[in-house]
């Protein structure tokens, strides 16, 4: 079964083998069906008047390990929503389980069925409104906190609920959601110093669950072999201080902006060596025509002069998203920043050129000759991990024309470069004009992989 990620707003769920979205009655029974299971103990959560959990349903035909869906209900008015469903055991193509993301408003016809489950009524009684008080506070703002009003003993144990607060919005890179606080179920010995996990799930600020799971096996852990941030919650589980702890005061939180390093001053001194002639004219407003196949896209091109002659600073905008860059002449980035979405996500992304060398002649750039670049480019995203890419270059400069080929208002004239760029999984081959008397780079069409050809006319130059 392919991995699914769906959004489903109004309707029935379908797709890939959703065996208990199918069999038959109305278009309210399955969630009728999943209303009635009985709650998964250790998934049970509270905030104010809302339960978050999970049942076990049918999704596939793995019967060795259960499907699972997560919901969220009132306790006090008839309302609630199916979150995600997933199936542990049947992994997709990213390794990840199966899983169908619903977020969908469960129907009054239906939300009535929670009423008649014991197992709901029971959880809604026996869970008290968390009170959630301030561990402690760690060097990246991260805050420590502990459920009081979980705690609860069990024979010679100790169960509770612990979260870690982030200080922002952040996205699990395997996941791919958002989350601000991982909450943890442990059942904990405090005589023994160990520890057993029994549940992890990961939630927006709003408190809606967005991933995680409760533990099929849990296994007893000494307090030694847990992180720092672990092994302060559990000894503050089992301090009888406890009800001392100030109170959890929430948070604003922003989605995670990253940013770029500087420049390193060995990429800034490369190209001082290659002894490129000052501009004669600046550039401060470019606007493009980029055409992809059928579609096109305008983007509008801000120019400041960066540190010394060589290095542009670039904002480039189109009705999608904005970048900040740092560049060289405008044929490529030294460094980058953007927000952009993904997935109904924000993601942040930030670049920054390590390694650079150059070959060539590129002060006279005389036509028939062969200039190259090599580059090596830290390459973080808020949705990935990160990533060091190389690209190795090769530029023939073919012939020299009038600029005002390219936009009418330019002067002096332009040298042609056919450039072929290859790096990790990338190649592509473009066709770029330098603007002698401004000393800019602008791409005329690029192709990658030989397959996908933009093409790039530049409307207006100022």
């Amino acid at each position: 079964m392919k991995h699914i990620a769906v959004i489903v707003a109004l309707g029935l769920l379908s797709g890939c083998g959703v065996q208990g979205m199918k069999h038959g009655g109305t278009a309210e029974a399955p969630y009728k069906d999943m209303l009635k299971k009985p709650l998964l103990a250790d998934s049970v959560m509270r905030d104010g008047d809302d339960l978050s959990y999970q049942v076990h349903v049918t999704l596939t035909d793995n019967v060795a390990v259960p499907d699972i869906a997560q919901l969220q209900a009132s306790c006090a008015i008839p309302s609630g929503s199916l979150l995600y469903m997933e199936a542990p055991g049947t992994p997709g193509a990213d390794g990840q389980p199966t899983r169908i993301t619903v977020m969908r408003n469960l129907a009054p016809e239906v939300i009535g069925e929670l009423q008649q489950n014991a197992s709901f009524t029971d959880a809604c009684a026996r869970t008290p409104r968390p009170d959630w008080r301030l561990v402690s506070t760690t060097d990246t703002q991260r805050q420590l906190l502990i459920d009081r009003a979980s705690l609860k003993t069990v024979g010679e144990k100790i169960e509770f609920w612990g979260a870690y607060d982030e200080p922002l919005i952040l996205i699990n890179t395997l996941k791919k959601m958002p989350y601000a606080q991982t909450r943890l179920h442990w059942e904990v010995s405090c005589s023994r110093q160990t520890y057993r996990t029994l549940a992890a799930f990961s939630l927006t600020p709003k408190n809606t669950v967005t991933f995680g799971n409760v533990v099929a096996v849990p296994i007893d852990q000494p307090f030694s072999t847990a992180e720092a941030d672990t092994r302060t919650l559990l000894k503050a589980a089992c301090s009888p201080t406890a009800a001392q702890l100030p109170v959890a005061v929430t948070r604003t939180k922003l989605m995670q902006t990253l940013t770029p390093a500087p420049v390193p001053a060995t990429v800034t001194e490369a190209i001082s060596a290659l002894g490129m002639p000052a501009p004669a004219k600046p550039l401060h407003h470019l606007v493009e025509k980029r055409e992809l196949g059928s579609s096109s896209l305008r983007t509008e091109v801000f120019i400041e002069p960066g540190a010394g002659n060589n290095l542009l600073k670039l904002r480039r905008a189109t009705q999608f998203s904005s970048a900040n860059i740092t560049t060289f002449r405008g044929l490529f980035s030294l460094t980058f920043q953007s927000e952009f979405e993904l997935r109904g996500m924000n993601v942040s992304a930030a670049s920054t050129v390590e390694q650079l060398s150059f070959s060539g002649d590129w002060k006279r750039m005389p036509i028939g000759t062969t200039l190259g670049f090599k580059l090596k480019e830290l390459n973080r995203n808020t949705a990935e991990e990160d990533r060091v890419l190389s690209r190795d270059a090769t530029c023939v400069v073919a012939r020299e024309v009038p600029a005002s080929d390219i936009n009418s208002t330019l002067s002096g004239t332009a040298k042609a470069l056919n450039c072929t760029t290859t790096g990790d999984n990338y190649q592509a081959t473009s066709t770029v004009m330098y603007l002698q008397d401004y000393g800019y780079f602008f791409t005329q069409q690029d192709v990658v992989k030989g397959k996908y050809t933009t093409r790039t006319t530049l409307v207006n130059a100022q």
